[in-house]
C-alpha cells in the first residue's frame, strides 16, 4: 500500500474521523485560548495604563492648583495665569518624554469655548460636551487611530472646582461667564499601542498554534497508534481466517485419504473376527484383531470429529433436519451404549417421560452429540458408578436432555477450559482410552447450530451433569404435523 493510499485509508477509518474531530476541537480550543489571552492581556494593559494616566493627571492638577494658590497669595499678577502656566507645563512635559511610545498629555477646551487648544475631531468634541450637565462625569477611554497610529486615549473632564480657576477663565473670556462646577474642557492622554497590539497579536497567534499543534499532534499519535493496532489485529484475524479456510479445505482432503485405508482395516478386521475364511488358529490372534478393529474405529471417529469441528468453526457444518421421535432416539442410544457401560462396570439409568414430543433437528448430529456425552461419562467414572440419561420437555423451555455421572468431576479452574478444542483437563480412569479433547467443543458447536445450549455442572469427586437444551420452537407436539 502506497503512502497516499495508507493516508486515505486512515482518514476514512473511524480512527481518522476521530483525529479530524480532535483537530476540530484543538482548533476551537486554540482560538479560545488565543482570544482569551488577548482579552486578558488587553484588559491588564488598559488597567495599567488607566492607573498610569490617572497618576499623571493627579500630579498635573496638584501642581497647577498649588501654583494658582501661591500666585494669589504672593499677589503675582504679573506671573502667567494658571491656564497659560498649565499649557506651558504640559508642553514641556511632552517634550521631556521624547519617546514616541510614551504618554502624550493635552488640555483641550470645549468646542467654541477653548482658550488655546480646541478638540481635535468631532468625536472628541462630542465626548467633552457629554461631560457638561453631569454632576460627576466619568472619564472615557477608547482605542482610536490618529494619523495612522493606534493609541489608547482617555479623556478626563476638567471641572472648575475652585474660585480662582473660574476668575482666571472669566478674565481671559469675559463674555462666557464661567461658573463653579462648569466643565471647562478635558485632559486628553494618549498612549501609543500600535507596537503593543502588534506584539500581542503575534503572541496570541503563537499560543494558538502551540495549543493546536500540541493537541493535534498528540491526537494524531494516539489515533494512528490505535489505528495501527486495529490494522494489526485485522491482519492477524485475516491470517487466522485464511488459516481456517486452508484447514477447512485440508482436513476433509486428508480425512478422505485416511478414511480409505481405515475402512479397509476395519472391514478386514470385522471379516476376520467373523471367521469368514476360517477359524483362528490361536485365540490370541482374535484379541489382537479385535484391538485393531476397535482402535481403527476409534481413529475413524476422531477423524470425523476433527472434520466436523473444523467445518463448524468455518461455518460450513450443515444440518440435515427432519422431525423424529425424541424418546425413540434416546432409547436407541441407550441400547447402543449399554454394552460399553456394562463393560466398564457401570450402571445405566434411563428416565424418559412417556409423552415426549417430536423433535425437529438433525438426528445424526444429535445422536453424535449425545454419544460423546455418554462416552465422556463412561471414561471418567470408576467401576461401580452410575451413568444417568434423563429428559424433560415443555412448551416454554424446550427439550432438555441430561447425561449425569458419578465420576471424578472437575474443579472450577478445569471448567473454564473444558470447552477449548484439544484441551484435556482430566485424566481418564485406568484402562480407558485417552480422549482427543474434541468431544465437548463439538457438542457445543452442534447445539449452537440448532439454536440450543450446552450446560455443564461439575464438582471434584462428585460427578458431572451435562445438559443439552433444544429451543421450544423445535418441538412438535401435534402428531398430524409430525406425520406431514
Amino acid at each position: 500500500m502506497t503512502r497516499r493510499a495508507a493516508a486515505i485509508a486512515f482518514l476514512e477509518s473511524r480512527e481518522g474521523f476521530g483525529w479530524v474531530a480532535i483537530l476540530t476541537f484543538a482548533m476551537i480550543l486554540a482560538v479560545v485560548a488565543g482570544c482569551g489571552f488577548y482579552k486578558v492581556s488587553l484588559d491588564a494593559y488598559v488597567a495599567n495604563k488607566t492607573d498610569e494616566k490617572g497618576t499623571a493627571l493627579e500630579l498635573v492638577d496638584a501642581f497647577v492648583s498649588n501654583y494658582s494658590n501661591l500666585r494669589l497669595q504672593l499677589g503675582g499678577d504679573s506671573a502667567p495665569v494658571p491656564a497659560t502656566f498649565r499649557a506651558h507645563s504640559i508642553e514641556l512635559f511632552n517634550k521631556t518624554r521624547g519617546d514616541a511610545s510614551a504618554l502624550r498629555l493635552r488640555w483641550i477646551g470645549r468646542a467654541g469655548r477653548a482658550i488655546a487648544t480646541p478638540p481635535a475631531d468631532p468625536k472628541m468634541a462630542d465626548t467633552i460636551e457629554s461631560f457638561a450637565g453631569r454632576a460627576d462625569p466619568a472619564p472615557v477611554s477608547q482605542f482610536v487611530t490618529i494619523g495612522g497610529e493606534q493609541v489608547f486615549r482617555t479623556v478626563y473632564p476638567s471641572v472648575a472646582r475652585e474660585r480662582s480657576c473660574v476668575d482666571c477663565h472669566n478674565k481671559l473670556q469675559p463674555d462666557l461667564h464661567w461658573q463653579l462646577n462648569d466643565v471647562m474642557g478635558a485632559f486628553s492622554i494618549d498612549a501609543p499601542v500600535g507596537e503593543f497590539l502588534h506584539n500581542l497579536r503575534w503572541e496570541c497567534t503563537a499560543l494558538s498554534l502551540i495549543v493546536f499543534f500540541l493537541m493535534g499532534g498528540v491526537g494524531f499519535w494516539l489515533s494512528l497508534s490505535h489505528y495501527r493496532r486495529i490494522r494489526e489485529r485485522e491482519a492477524a484475524r485475516e491470517q487466522a481466517e485464511a488459516a481456517n479456510q486452508a484447514r477447512s479445505s485440508f482436513l476433509p482432503n486428508i480425512a478422505q485419504v485416511l478414511r480409505t485405508p481405515l475402512n479397509s482395516i476395519i472391514g478386514l478386521s470385522e471379516m476376520m473376527l467373523s471367521e469368514v475364511l476360517g477359524p483362528f488358529p490361536n485365540d490370541k490372534y482374535r484379541a489382537c484383531v479385535s484391538d485393531i478393529h476397535n482402535n481403527g474405529a476409534h481413529l475413524l471417529g476422531v477423524i470425523n470429529d476433527i472434520v466436523d469441528l473444523a467445518k463448524a468453526e468455518a461455518g460450513k457444518l450443515d444440518l440435515k433436519q427432519d422431525v423424529f421421535d425424541a424418546g425413540q432416539m434416546l432409547r436407541s442410544i441407550a441400547r447402543l451404549m449399554n454394552e460399553r457401560i456394562q463393560a466398564a462396570g457401570l450402571t445405566l439409568k434411563v428416565e424418559l417421560p412417556p409423552d415426549l414430543p417430536q423433535l425437529r433437528a438433525d438426528q445424526s448430529k444429535t445422536q453424535q452429540a449425545l454419544s460423546h456425552l455418554i462416552a465422556k461419562a463412561i471414561k471418567f467414572t470408576a467401576p461401580g458408578g452410575t451413568v444417568e440419561l434423563t429428559c424433560r420437555a415443555d412448551r416454554d423451555n424446550g427439550l432438555a436432555i441430561t447425561v449425569a455421572d458419578t465420576g471424578i468431576g472437575m474443579s472450577p479452574e478445569q471448567m473454564n477450559r473444558v470447552h477449548e478444542a484439544l484441551e484435556q483437563v482430566r485424566s481418564p480412569r485406568p484402562g480407558s482410552q485417552q480422549g482427543s479433547g474434541l468431544g465437548l467443543p463439538l457438542v457445543k458447536a452442534i447445539m449452537e447450530l440448532h439454536g440450543g445450549t450446552l450446560e455443564l455442572k461439575s464438582a471434584a469427586d462428585i460427578g458431572t451433569r451435562a445438559t443439552v437444551t433444544f429451543p421450544a420452537d423445535r418441538l412438535v407436539f401435534d402428531v398430524l404435523r409430525s406425520a406431514a
